[in-house]
């Protein structure tokens, strides 16, 4: 059983995550050219290839290792990380949102170390500073400013001095980057917060039969992954019930990203659909059906 090995990884398992992120990235190159594969309007194809290996690697590590040491999967297990590297399949030249998407690493992790804090000023503080500066490259992510607020609700430490140390942690780099323009003698330029618009639905009919049965098995174990949560959520702890009420909001947020970002916003939703998927796979008593959709 491959989900069974990678519950209570031995230290070979983790190697072989190494050697699978390498191989998975290289797969594609049997039958596409590097420069056309991962061509890019302003960076190297090369350069593309490696920051993809790279920051996929780490952001699933990364991930991985914030669920288990925040005791949201209690379990020790390297599920989280091949299910982070198996989504990203389609997404091998969205440069800026692997960037984004990464550091959003530390903005959740942030709020995570909220918990069983009277006073977690310096995490929020540090969640909005994040946020703030993020949204000067990708001014629709202040979508997940709410989720800030949300997670001091949902651990009931939020009151006035949590709400004026998010606004200061928000507008801080704001007034750094204002400041720095008049030093400099720079014009000054903000986010432009009203581009944004709802996608346009890409024509079905169009995609090939391999994206069809992917999205298909995603899908699918999507359905399996939330029927699985809503369905145990009760009986988990106090910390991981609490833990994963902020990532179905993440997930939710992210998915008004998607619809009122760019193309490759739908990155951002790999982040906390594969923490879901990860909790079915590694937690589900129906091992034979997780095996299965999982080798799929």
């Amino acid at each position: 059983m491959i989900l069974k090995r990678l519950i209570n990884p031995k230290p070979t398992i983790i190697l072989f995550f190494i050697v699978f992120c390498i191989a998975f990235a290289l797969i594609p190159l049997l039958n596409n050219h590097l420069n056309v594969l991962f061509s890019h309007n302003w960076v190297s194809a090369y350069v593309v290839f490696i920051l993809g290996l790279i920051i996929t690697f780490f952001h699933a590590l990364g991930l991985n290792n914030l669920v288990y040491e925040k005791n949201i999967i209690k379990k020790d297990n390297l599920v989280l990380g091949f299910v982070y590297v198996l989504l990203c399949t389609p997404f091998y030249n969205t440069v800026s949102a692997w960037f984004i998407s990464f550091f959003l690493l530390f903005y959740i992790n942030y709020l995570f170390e909220s918990y069983q804090k009277d006073y977690p000023l310096s995490q929020f503080f540090n969640a909005a500073f994040i946020l703030s500066i993020l949204s000067f490259f990708c001014p629709i992510i202040i979508v997940l400013l709410p989720l800030i607020i949300i997670s001091g609700i949902n651990f009931d430490n939020i009151n006035w001095r949590g709400l004026l140390t998010i606004s200061i942690g928000i507008v801080l780099p704001y007034l750094f980057y204002f400041v720095y323009t008049k030093v400099y003698d720079l014009q000054f330029y903000t986010p432009d917060f009203t581009t944004f618009q709802i996608i346009k639905l890409p024509d079905y009919a169009l995609w090939d039969t391999a994206t069809k049965i992917w999205l298909g098995i995603v899908f699918v174990i999507g359905l399996f992954s939330f029927f699985e949560l809503f369905r145990w959520l009760y009986k988990k702890s106090i910390r991981s019930r609490k833990s994963f009420i902020i990532i179905l909001f993440y997930f939710i947020l992210t998915c008004f990203i998607v619809l009122f970002g760019p193309d490759d916003s739908w990155y951002y939703l790999l982040s906390p659909l594969s923490i879901i998927i990860a909790n079915f796979f590694t937690y589900t008593k129906r091992q034979k059906i997780a095996n299965l959709l999982f080798t799929c």
